[in-house]
């Protein structure tokens, strides 16, 4: 629990930086979050954030304006909009996470092999631990595990 606080930091520093002009931080982890949750709603996204559905509401408005977000109705209800990316959110989400990689990689470079084995097979048990853990999209694959699910985050 010691180290989990600081290598989210490290983490969230890196796609910090490729983010860069084109989105805002609340905008880029909603974003990352219709990527992994395609279909969800704006009340998950805002669930997610931490913030009201009408903050949600426009900040995916934006997102599709921006042509990064589509939004279609949902067939069993009228009043609920879906949302999945477009090829450009797609795009986009792909060169930060690229960056994002390459500046964490340099961070690695000076372990040993053996080291680098001993990281990958540990962060394979935590993978394989966590994905089970949450079955909704509000629950999942949350990147800020080291703060707690009652604190309201701002976008």
């Amino acid at each position: 629990m010691e180290v989990v606080p600081s290598v989210m930091d490290a983490l969230r520093s890196a796609m910090r930086a490729h983010v860069g002009e084109p989105l805002s931080v609340p905008q880029f982890r909603a974003l990352s979050f219709v990527a992994r949750h395609a279909g969800c709603t704006v009340g998950d996204v805002a669930t997610f954030l931490g913030v009201t559905m009408p903050t949600a509401s426009a900040l995916v408005d934006r997102l599709a304006r921006a042509g990064l977000l589509q939004h279609d109705e949902d067939p069993v209800d009228r009043r609920r909009l879906r949302l999945r990316l477009t090829a450009t959110g797609r795009v986009l989400l792909a060169g930060i996470a690229d960056g994002a990689q390459r500046d964490l990689a340099g961070r690695l470079v000076d372990c040993s092999p053996a080291e680098l084995r001993a990281l990958r097979d540990g962060l394979a048990v935590l993978r394989r631990l966590s994905e089970h853990h949450g079955t909704t999209p509000a629950t999942a694959a949350d990147p800020r595990p080291d703060e707690p699910r009652s604190r309201v985050r701002r976008a």
